[in-house]
């Protein structure tokens, strides 16, 4: 199991916008998280910063499988109008892992 995070960005006024959003997730995209092995996801807010947290079998499998989905196209087309593309120009950066403490 692999454990990812990514940031990403949004305008602070965007805040509660994003909040409602996410409070709708479509079904049929949850759904398909875990048919590509996602059992974890989160999304912290602080301010314009978005830190996402994922626990999945493969990542970039997932991701490029994410990629393809009817529903994910649909939630990115969606969301497009709040994520700030970066200047790589992508809405996300995925951040190493430099600890971790497990039980």
């Amino acid at each position: 199991m692999e454990r990812v995070s990514f940031v990403l960005k949004i305008r602070p006024e965007d805040r509660d916008e994003y909040i409602k959003r996410h409070e709708a997730v479509y079904p049929e995209l949850l759904q398909a998280f875990g048919e590509v092995g996602i059992s974890t996801y989160s999304i912290f807010l602080h301010e314009g910063t978005l830190f996402a947290y994922m626990e999945v079998e493969n990542y970039r499998k997932a991701m490029d499988a994410l990629a393809e989905h009817p529903a994910n196209k649909r939630w990115q087309e969606y969301m497009s109008d709040l994520l700030i593309v970066n200047e790589h120009g992508s809405t996300s950066h995925d951040i190493p892992e430099v600890f971790h403490y497990h039980s």
